[in-house]
């Protein structure tokens, strides 16, 4: 199906994204719609838009757009270490332990949740293969997807696409809901309270900020840039070293900036407040493409018996963290941001800390996400060979 607004009219794919992304700011700066969250706004209008047909959607392999290239292959990069100005190291390994934590519980029932699909729904021929990739993405992310399909010869499976599609739309519905969890007053009872100083209003802490001047922005885009082109350059030659297929990106850039930040940490500290406002802008940009990758029409042509067995995963996965949040004294906003870590990665999972007001869950978040990107693929072939 063609979009309205051609792939190749690239300054209006990039207004329709621009404007998206800053409608949900505005949304949530001028609480317009009360506690709903922004980038709900802005995902769901951007899916909106792709499933009338108004614009490309962004998980078509059929179809380059070239706009939605640049978000993906530049703003995530550079957006990362500017999210990680102000980052105090040892603040972090002191901070983020109950997350990873949430993370790991994520992890099992994940595979828990893979294992009960598996039994319960007939995805036919090579179905133990479907569910190790599967847990592979829910794990891990779209790079322990095709590392996992390769694996497993999965690629040329008559599901490849499919799985792809309905993996986009049940993950973009999946990270909506839990934006909604913390104002479900039904499940405070499961959730051990949360510590005054956990939490920074977001809003308060911008408009309190340091006024963003022209030279802070040339600085902090420079040394952004600077840190993912470094990290990019790096990674190739890791990848060799290790003989790993991961894309080791985004973990390379994470840890140059960490370095950065604790190496200079008086410079990034003045630096923090234009480079965390800039960094989330970009961020909720990538959210609005993300928000265009729901393909509804094959959704609707390969039946329901994937969405099906993709939906009784991530119920059980959260229901399970939920279930043992108490236990484990987790916060209501420790399981959803390690939730989405687990099922979107650390490129939702940071932008969600961050328009949730709890930015020392920033680096945590992505931390935690990029190790689903070390652990996916191995999880997802041995559940394939446990399953075939």
């Amino acid at each position: 199906m063609h979009s309205f607004i051609s792939p190749d009219n690239h300054l209006l794919v990039l207004l329709v994204v621009f404007g998206a992304a800053t409608l949900g700011i505005f949304v949530e700066h001028k609480k317009w719609l009360g506690r709903v969250s922004g980038i709900i706004v802005t995902m769901v209008s951007m899916s909106l838009l792709s499933m009338s047909g108004l614009i490309p959607v962004a998980s078509n392999p059929n179809v380059k757009v070239e706009v939605y290239d640049m978000v993906f292959g530049y703003f995530v990069p550079i957006s990362i270490p500017l999210l990680l100005f102000g980052s105090n190291l040892m603040k972090i390994i002191r901070e983020s332990g109950k997350l990873l934590v949430a993370y790991l519980i994520g992890a099992v029932g994940i595979v828990l949740g893979c294992f009960i699909a598996f039994f319960l729904i007939d995805l036919g021929d090579n179905s133990g293969n479907t569910a190790g990739v599967i847990a592979a993405t829910l794990i891990g992310g779209s790079v322990n997807f095709i590392a996992t399909a390769e694996t497993l010869n999965f690629s040329t499976h008559p599901l490849f696409t499919a799985t792809i599609a309905i993996d986009n739309f049940v993950a973009n519905l999946y990270v909506l809901l839990l934006f909604f969890i913390p104002s479900l007053t039904f499940l405070a009872r499961f959730f051990a309270p949360e510590k005054k100083e956990s939490g920074v209003d977001l809003q308060k802490q911008i408009s309190e900020s340091k006024p963003i001047s022209f030279e802070r922005m040339a600085l902090v885009l420079f040394i952004a840039v600077a840190i993912a082109t470094t990290g990019k350059m790096i990674a190739p030659l890791l990848q060799t070293v290790f003989q790993t297929s991961l894309n080791l990106g985004i973990l390379i850039i994470t840890v140059l900036a960490l370095l950065v930040a604790n190496i200079f940490p008086k410079l990034m500290k003045q630096l923090e407040d234009t480079a965390f406002s800039i960094g989330l802008w970009m961020m909720y940009v990538f959210l609005a493409v993300i928000g265009a990758a729901t393909n509804l029409h094959d959704i609707l042509n390969i039946g329901p018996a994937l969405l099906l067995f993709y939906l009784v995963i991530m119920v059980f996965h959260l229901l399970f963290v939920i279930g043992l949040s108490r236990l484990f004294k987790l916060n209501v906003y420790e399981v959803i941001v390690s939730s989405a870590a687990n099922i979107m990665g650390p490129s939702v999972a940071a932008p969600m800390a961050a328009s949730l007001g709890k930015k020392r869950m920033v680096t945590p978040g992505i931390l935690v996400g990029i190790l689903g990107y070390i652990i996916g693929t191995f999880v997802g072939v041995s559940i394939a060979l446990l399953l075939n």
